[in-house]
């Protein structure tokens, strides 16, 4: 049999509030930096509201090391907030509480206050996550100028399965079909459309943009050759390339 209680007292004992001067409390708990620092973590009252927050110490912190100085970073920033349900009320980072869900709600904060103090870490993981982001917004922003007519998830048989991300169907007797590439997963995705459209009697033009081919299987990967018409290494390849091809493609 397993204590239960005893777990849930020492749990309860490692949590605790200490008054501040200001009115508000500091919460005393085992969460820490990589440096053996406990997170400042303070319980305030806002009108008849309860709020976490850090008073402005977890930005101090990373500036020590990181500066959030460029737009993808506060990007980073926004949406590991947005995610947590964390506001940034001038670089004090704020959750509203309440008695009933308090634990529950230290629990998402300190989560989100590591997230950030770590931002050195996440954004490589971020910007590779942004890849489709980044993809979709160079074909409707900076695409969406020479051709008129883009589509997003497309799919030319209204079969479910069988669907691009993009189309440009400016020429309907020549449609462009462009595919994001990021996993084995979109590769056999995209492989499997590829094919079901090699038997579409209009000259489509399909076109995969990788993000980084050498993470593909080599089976997917060779999969992926044989059945795309064009394939880009990476998306800055395809920005500098892309559009001339889909043009020439479509005017011919």
């Amino acid at each position: 049999m397993i204590d239960t209680q005893a777990i849930t007292k020492s749990i309860s004992e490692k949590i605790s509030l200490k008054p501040l001067s200001n009115g508000s409390y500091q919460v005393i708990a085992p969460f820490f930096h990589e440096d053996g620092d406990m997170l400042d973590i303070f319980l305030r009252k806002d009108g008849d509201h309860l709020q976490l927050c850090d008073f402005g110490t977890t930005l101090m912190r990373l500036s020590y090391q990181f500066d959030i100085n460029t737009d993808n970073k506060n990007k980073i920033l926004s949406k590991i907030l947005i995610n947590n349900g964390v506001k940034d009320l001038g670089g004090n980072f704020v959750l509203d509480t309440d008695v009933n869900t308090f634990l529950d709600d230290l629990l998402q904060y300190q989560m989100t206050i590591a997230k950030v103090s770590n931002m050195d870490i996440l954004r490589k993981e971020y910007v590779s996550s942004m890849f489709f982001e980044y993809f979709s917004s160079f074909i409707v922003e900076e695409l969406g100028s020479p051709f008129h007519r883009i589509e997003r998830n497309y799919r030319p048989t209204n079969e479910r399965g069988f669907e691009t991300d993009f189309a440009i169907l400016d020429n309907e007797t020549k449609p462009v079909y462009l595919m994001g590439i990021r996993s084995d997963l979109h590769a056999s995705r995209a492989t499997a459309f590829c094919l079901r459209m090699s038997a579409d009697p209009r000259n489509s033009l399909s076109i995969a943009v990788h993000e980084n081919p050498d993470s593909l299987s080599k089976r997917d990967r060779d999969a992926l050759t044989n059945a795309v018409y064009k394939q880009y290494t990476s998306l800055d390849d395809f920005k500098a390339e892309g559009p001339k091809v889909i043009a020439k493609h479509i005017a011919a």
